[in-house]
């Protein structure tokens, strides 16, 4: 418990300096019941609970504070998946004007008619983004038009138990490949660490993000960035099975702990929080922004490791940006831009990373007096900023409608590889690219390109 007070203590700090820096009103005080009488309501739709609702929140409420022509009602949607079949399934009408969702769900905005790209409004203002990361722009980019405005990064990263691995005589910097992990992960399990030592979160994202680093692309068309993906690539030059043969040759050493159709990440990820799993393979920010329930051992991160060193690609950013949804309302697309303009302030996105475990989308955001607090008390974090500045724009990840099935198509055949003695790794790579070609397929057909 004393790490929970010094933690929370820490935080309370890094609040404290974002209030006093960027004059954001402290929560509880006038902020949130400013009246929102006389002016033109903007709906935020978002997917973020706890403590990244409540940061989230309070920038609505210091935004309300700051002026007197717009008034932002934030409204919590769920997860990405619920949220967006919600999204989906409501009329345009009812939608709301800005929409906060991950970059897997890009394809089916960017083909919908329900979008106003703001790189419309960048282009009217002349409003400067040159601060954000290229790589990060290249994710949200089709055609030199910037979809949407990021909102927060995150990267493939291994989380670690830095006790367990000290303890047992692991150098984390030598950590680079696959292999060089789980030779980390045995040594770990022998001295008696852990009762495990690596896994990993199954999900599309995680395997993409291999494709990726391979250099081959996961789709045609270049990802669909140059063209409508009309069929899966993963395997034409033998990317995925190399993929997916590595993670299974190591996943299933018995003294690691491998992501079954029976085992949920939920599972994985208690077990990596308790001190069971030494070392976790996922997003960055999904095991930072539950730090404050680790008791028994102290978290670190570093950068995930690569395949093998035949690899000629680079890991790709992920995380969720805001879409501004056209409701035929020129009023209250102005107000979504101005609200989208204020998130952009430095000191705004630092508090904003700072408080949800995000990386940030800018220089400025990451150097601002806010993060550099919270850094101090984390610095593990600076691996994952440098990992980010390696990603190279050329390797970002792929965009089609279809990319919700993908994922679920890919976790299942991840996870029945390590259960089902038939069903191998080239028979989970040949299952997920009949199924997904099928997916894409009835896709494009209920969804026909413009002419």
């Amino acid at each position: 418990m004393k790490k929970r007070r010094t933690w929370l203590k820490r935080m309370a700090v890094v609040m404290s300096a974002a209030i006093m820096l960027t004059g954001l009103t402290p929560m509880g005080v006038n902020a949130e019941s400013v009246s929102k009488e006389g002016r033109t309501e903007i709906t935020v739709w978002h997917m973020l609970s706890g403590v990244g609702e409540e940061a989230f929140t309070k920038i609505v409420n210091d935004f309300n504070a700051s002026q007197d022509q717009y008034y932002v009602v934030s409204e919590y949607q769920g997860s990405w998946y619920d949220s967006f079949a919600k999204f989906k399934a409501t009329p345009q009408d009812a939608l709301p004007d800005i929409y906060q969702i991950v970059v897997e769900c890009m394809g089916y905005l960017k083909d919908s008619d329900y979008i106003i790209p703001v790189q419309k409004y960048i282009d009217e203002e002349g409003f400067d983004v040159s601060d954000m990361q290229e790589n990060i722009r290249a994710l949200y980019t089709i055609d030199d038009t910037l979809y949407c405005m990021p909102l927060s990064v995150t990267m493939l990263a291994v989380s670690y138990n830095q006790e367990a691995l000290s303890n047992a005589g692991v150098d984390v910097a030598s950590i680079k490949t696959i292999a060089d992990l789980d030779a980390a992960a045995k040594q770990v399990v022998d001295a008696g660490e852990a009762k495990y030592g690596w896994s990993i979160l199954s999900d599309g994202w995680q395997i993409e993000e291999y494709m990726c680093l391979s250099g081959d692309p996961t789709f045609d068309n270049n990802n669909g960035r140059s063209g409508r993906v009309t069929s899966c690539v993963m395997n034409d030059n033998g990317a995925a099975d190399t993929i997916f043969k590595t993670f299974y040759d190591y996943l299933s050493q018995d003294y690691n702990y491998p992501p079954t159709t029976t085992i949920a990440s939920s599972d994985i990820t208690t077990a990596f929080l308790t001190g069971d799993l030494a070392m976790l393979v996922g997003s960055s920010q999904w095991i930072l922004k539950q730090k404050s329930t680790i008791e028994s051992f102290t978290l670190g991160q570093v950068a995930a490791p690569i395949t093998n060193e035949e690899v000629t690609g680079s890991f790709s950013p992920g995380g969720n940006s805001l879409w501004m949804v056209d409701k035929k309302d020129e009023e209250k697309q102005k107000g979504a831009w101005e609200f989208i303009k204020y998130l952009w302030q430095d000191e705004v996105m630092g508090y904003y990373a700072a408080y949800t475990g995000y990386t940030p989308v800018s220089t400025g955001a990451y150097e601002s007096e806010v993060y550099t607090e919270f850094r101090k008390d984390n610095p593990f974090v600076e691996a994952i900023w440098e990992e980010l500045q390696e990603c190279k724009p050329e390797y970002v990840g792929a965009v089609f409608g279809s990319y919700y099935d993908f994922r679920n198509i890919v976790m299942d055949c991840f996870g029945r590889m390590f259960g089902d003695a038939d069903f191998g790794p080239e028979d989970a790579v040949e299952k997920i690219i009949a199924d997904i070609n099928d997916t894409i397929e009835l896709y494009n057909e209920a969804n026909p390109e413009a002419e």
